[in-house]
């Protein structure tokens, strides 16, 4: 064997059983460098602004490269808590940095069922911090150990007093445990893509995955039916040549957001007219953030109750944007009036107060919207029937049926998604409403997503589960909350396209599309200035390019068109001889024949 094949051949099986057992190598997935922190379990230290609220301690962990892991006990919070720690060695504008370590989460109060922490690397200035920090980023992660590797460059010269270290606590009540921090400076010779980079990964990311066709032939059966467009004149002969184009006005399912009746009327900021341009271009439904929920309503002036929200639906309107309501019952203290305490031992007051209240907003928002979420998060928040018992959600539903004839009505909650009995619970709630016979008319799932997804196999097996109930279903609150632009993108595609091929599904909603009005900015999909981001431009191309219909055609001696086409409202147009003729119609997945009739006189 000549020198150059062995050595290529040794080069081979190296990256082999590197590929085959880089979880055990630890060394081998480390670059080379100067560490910049000590690799100890205490190299960062807990720190509260205020009175300590977390718990940190260490305890010892089996199974991976490292035998301590700091366990956190966070109540969660609006404050600075977190694990900070300091460097000891000058940077160099330009150098590559590269920082590595492992979570898992115990427990968590967030609607993904996941921990999280904001990592950032802070830039100082007289030991103050000073934005924008040399990095930040959001990580989610699931019950299961999860590594983080973050490579980036440093974009000007640091003294060790001049930056810091920040593992901060996520809002949310959580448990997690985290290893120790490894922080190496490689240099200035180093690229990016040569250092290892967490690339999120998850079941059904492959590019040949099976679902993937499969849903590709669901969302041809039962997304699109068959438009027949035939030309005729006043005898009733086919017409030929006529030219024949066919637009679909709006798809039969529901691509919504999140949005605010504030930004909506806000004529004076330039930004919130590309708010409103951006919102009727690209969505065809919306729903309320927060203005409709009770803890909010009630706080409004009883003379002007309602009046923005109103405005702002009548203005959605003009845009054939339908809207959903958002949410008559969340059944928890924390989520209700305060006032609601007083009838804690008080039963038939409580009852009273929620049914009362159920029938005012159907009376302020009478003929407003197209679907109402009755009861919000039953699977965790259930203050109310521990109380009044279970059986008063079908009370509520069908006071609200009572009260607004015609809405759509939606058992809302976040664990569709989640593990088996998170989910299952969510379903059983469902499913004693249908069996009770109550008034409910949909299943809304939240599908808040973090930075370990649930396997697209996984989400479609759920959907078929619940679609057993016979109910539509509907995903109301989309969002994946990362940094990760890459897998933002990537999980978007999947995660929607999915959805969309399920025939149970009518619609999804994203939980806010600008970065400057959402709840979490780094899931938006235009950044602050409207320049669009990776996954927003996945999403503008599913449904402006990939899922529309633009049919141009001329009519051969048939005097038809047969039109393959997604389902929804649809204007055509013909042209023939100088004149022009549109008609509006519907075409369901079992097909539509729309005949136009040219007078003979202008046949000749």
């Amino acid at each position: 064997m000549n020198i150059v094949l062995k050595a290529t051949t040794y080069r081979i099986l190296a990256i082999l059983v590197f590929y085959f057992f880089a979880p055990c190598i630890t060394w081998a997935q480390i670059p080379a460098g100067i560490p910049l922190l000590s690799g100890k379990i205490d190299a960062l230290k807990y720190y509260s602004e205020g009175k300590p609220s977390a718990t940190v301690k260490q305890v010892a962990v089996k199974g991976q490269p490292f035998a301590k892991a700091l366990q956190i006990s966070s109540p969660g919070g609006t404050g600075s808590d977190g694990l900070y720690g300091n460097i000891n060695k000058n940077l160099r504008k330009g150098d590559v940095l590269w920082i590595s370590f492992s979570t898992r989460s115990l427990q968590s109060k967030r609607e993904t069922g996941e921990s999280f922490v904001e990592l950032r690397v802070d830039q100082l200035v007289n030991g103050k911090y000073v934005w924008p920090p040399h990095l930040e980023r959001g990580i989610s992660f699931g019950e299961e150990w999860t590594k983080t590797s973050i490579p980036f460059i440093l974009t000007k010269d640091v003294q060790p007093e001049d930056v810091r270290i920040v593992v901060r606590f996520d809002s949310y009540p959580q448990k997690f445990e985290i290893s120790p921090i490894t922080l190496i400076n490689c240099g200035q010779n180093v690229s990016l893509n040569d250092l290892p980079k967490t690339v999120v990964k998850y079941d059904g990311s492959e590019p040949d995955a099976p679902w993937r066709k499969e849903a590709e032939e669901r969302i041809e059966k039962y997304r699109k039916g068959d438009l027949q467009i035939r030309i005729m004149d006043d005898a009733g002969k086919p017409v030929k040549g006529v030219e024949v184009t066919a637009n679909l006005k709006r798809i039969a399912y529901n691509w919504g957001t999140a949005v605010t009746s504030e930004r909506i009327l806000d004529t004076a900021n330039v930004d919130m007219k590309m708010y409103r341009d951006t919102l009727a271009r690209y969505f065809n439904q919306v729903v309320f953030e927060n203005e409709m929920k009770w803890k909010n309503w009630v706080n409004q002036k009883e003379e002007t109750k309602g009046l923005s929200t109103l405005r702002a639906l009548r203005w959605l309107r003009t845009k054939n944007l339908t809207a959903r309501g958002h949410v008559m019952v969340w059944p928890s203290w924390k989520n209700s009036p305060s006032y609601l305490k007083e009838f804690k031992h008080d039963k038939e007051a409580l009852r009273s107060a929620i049914t009362e209240s159920i029938k005012e907003q159907a009376n302020v928002m009478y003929g407003q919207f197209a679907e109402w979420d009755v009861i919000n998060e039953a699977t965790l928040h259930h203050d109310f029937m521990d109380i009044l018992g279970r059986e008063e959600m079908k009370t509520w539903f069908d006071t609200a049926r009572a009260s607004a004839p015609g809405v759509k009505l939606f058992l809302n909650d976040y664990t569709m998604f989640h593990n088996e009995k998170a989910s299952n619970s969510f379903y059983e709630n469902a499913k004693f409403l249908v069996d009770s016979k109550a008034s409910i008319d949909g299943i809304g799932e939240q599908a808040h997503i973090g930075g370990t997804p649930p396997g697209i196999p996984f989400v479609l097996k759920r959907l078929d589960k619940f679609a057993q109930l016979g109910l539509p279903i509907i995903i109301t609150e989309f969002d994946i909350n990362s940094d990760d632009n890459d897998f933002k993108a990537n999980y978007l595609k999947d995660f929607i396209t999915a959805v969309f091929s399920h025939p149970a599904t009518t619609g999804l909603l994203q939980w806010g599309f600008w970065e400057g009005a959402h709840w979490f900015p780094s899931a938006a999909l235009w950044n602050k200035d409207w320049s669009i981001r990776p996954n927003g431009r996945v999403y503008t191309d599913l449904i402006t390019r990939k899922w529309h219909t633009c049919f141009e055609g001329t009519t051969p001696d048939s005097g038809q068109c047969l039109i393959r086409g997604f389902c929804g409202e649809y204007d055509v147009t013909v042209r023939y001889k100088g004149k022009t003729y549109t008609r509006q119609t519907i075409l369901k997945n079992e097909g539509n024949t729309v005949i136009i009739q040219i007078k003979s006189d202008e046949n000749n």
